[in-house]
């Protein structure tokens, strides 16, 4: 029969042979995920040593027939695979073997069949749809069943991998794979506290890394895609498209400078947790460093909660108990939207502000805590934002970083966060749209117009490049309230 051999780039390696639990590997055309794909469920039999039972899930079945199955036919060959049951299983006749599932979520009866099964692996095949605004891919729920399900086999090992063509910057996918590599979710055992985690890792297939694609395939991919930024980004370059929405509110936010490619650590001293309350929500984790410089950690939102009355216990105090807060914070400060503090329409002794309050001082320890409030002016907010990203507070040290944990606010500053535009790319109206993005925006700029206040803004008279440094330096120390009182700002 011979021998099976892949010969596979170093990108693909790195998939193939990853022990995480949940993988994913994106690229352009033609680059090779399938292959990898194929090569990774292999290699996950003879890493749990034994055969194997699977599944293979596309968004209709017609494209596992028409696309997915004859991909992998052509890399395994007649002799290493087999189909049955009418198409709808794929056995890879290697020792150990492995027997994948086949179907696609629009056949609900198969769908319905990934309950039942004992999968060691599940493999998601494109789940981003071809086109941004079809209505075809999969859904976010298919993952997180194929996550619940790909651990059932006994005496193996879970895995679930993602191939695909990246997607759009809204797709699920996209927001996985901006999410930090690591601990994806954990599972610590109430009597003997042994820990349990499923850990996440995506993969970039560089363009050009697969040295069997033809000349003439790449230069008909760029020829079809040109006139596309969207799709040339998704399929050539290999990159998540952005979603023009609209005008940016923050244009000075530049990722390569205060977007940090790593978890940043969270140092001994004062927590500042900013806040946006009501139907979304948000509340940012973040800290001075000593040299000055504001480091944004985590941003802890939901759409489904309606208040930080649920955000706090549900959201919030999981993330704090973590060993990256656990034990570090000595002090704590609430700033947020100042109409949090108006009391609930049904009592008139409680407020989102004062649950705040009252979490917070519980959670720290902290006494005679206050909900510092922000300005109700937009200007004074939006400058303030603005004016965070500009310029240093030393050498080559912006005044503000977010960590890679941060990927909700980053989402929201490279554009998500918008004002409403018409077809000439006129701005319509004076406020940014509300949505997803505008809840972490609202909380970091009624957090900055506090913290780092836009002082000619404030003032309404000029302020000296030495006198903005002097009040940028003291943030960290605490002695910012003086600074701004010495250029009259009270």
């Amino acid at each position: 029969m011979g021998d099976l051999v892949f010969d596979l780039s170093p990108t693909q390696l790195d998939f193939v042979m990853c022990e995480d639990q949940l993988v994913q590997i994106m690229s352009g055309m033609g680059e090779g995920k399938t292959f990898a794909g194929v090569a990774a469920c292999i290699v996950h039999a003879q890493r749990c040593g034994k055969n194997i039972r699977g599944a293979l899930i596309r968004d209709t079945f017609q494209n596992i027939k028409i696309s997915t199955l004859p991909d992998i036919q052509e890399v395994l060959g007649r002799n290493w695979c087999r189909v049955s049951d009418q198409g709808k299983k794929l056995h890879i006749l290697t020792s150990p073997g492995v027997e994948l599932d086949l179907f696609g979520i629009d056949d609900e009866a198969s769908i319905s069949k990934l309950q039942g099964p004992q999968y060691a692996i599940i493999w998601l095949e494109e789940p981003a749809p071809i086109l941004e605004r079809a209505n075809a891919g999969l859904p976010r729920d298919v993952l997180n069943m194929a996550i619940a399900r790909a651990s059932r086999q006994p005496g193996t090992v879970m895995r679930v991998q993602i191939t695909q063509n990246p997607a759009d910057e809204d797709h699920w996918t996209s927001k996985l794979s901006e999410e930090p590599d690591g601990e994806y979710s954990r599972y610590e055992d109430p009597d003997t506290g042994e820990v349990s985690a499923v850990m996440k890792k995506t993969f970039h297939i560089r363009p050009g890394e697969n040295k069997y694609l033809p000349g003439m395939t790449r230069a008909a991919n760029l020829a079809a895609f040109q006139d596309d930024p969207a799709k040339m980004a998704r399929y050539v370059e290999g990159q998540i498209a952005s979603v023009n929405r609209g005008k940016k509110v923050t244009p000075k936010y530049n990722p390569a400078i205060h977007y940090c490619s790593r978890i940043l650590p969270v140092i001994k001293g004062e927590l500042l947790t900013l806040w946006d309350g009501w139907h979304h929500p948000t509340c940012i984790l973040a800290q001075y460093m000593p040299t000055g410089q504001l480091v944004i950690h985590d941003v802890v939102e939901d759409d489904g909660l309606t208040a930080v009355a649920e955000l706090c216990p549900e959201r919030l105090d999981p993330l704090l108990n973590t060993p990256k807060y656990r034990g570090k914070i000595t002090s704590v400060r609430a700033i947020g939207d100042e109409s949090m503090a108006t009391p609930d329409q049904s009592t008139r002794n409680q407020s989102a502000a004062k649950v705040v309050v009252n979490y917070l001082e519980k959670k720290f320890r902290a006494r005679g805590l206050t909900f510092e409030r922000g300005p109700k002016s937009w200007t004074l907010r939006r400058e303030s934002v603005n004016n965070s990203f500009s310029g240093l507070i030393g050498e080559g040290i912006p005044k503000v970083v977010l960590s890679r944990s941060a990927v909700g606010l980053h989402r929201a500053l490279r554009g998500g966060w918008h004002y409403k535009t018409d077809n000439n790319g006129k701005v319509v109206g004076d406020k940014p749209v509300k949505d997803q993005y505008s809840h972490p925006g609202d909380a970091f700029g009624h957090g900055m117009s506090i913290l780092m206040p836009y002082l000619p803004a404030m003032t309404g008279r000029k302020v000296s490049k030495e006198q903005g440094m002097k009040v940028a330096r003291s943030y960290a120390t605490g002695s910012y309230r003086r600074q701004r009182k010495a250029v009259g700002v009270v």
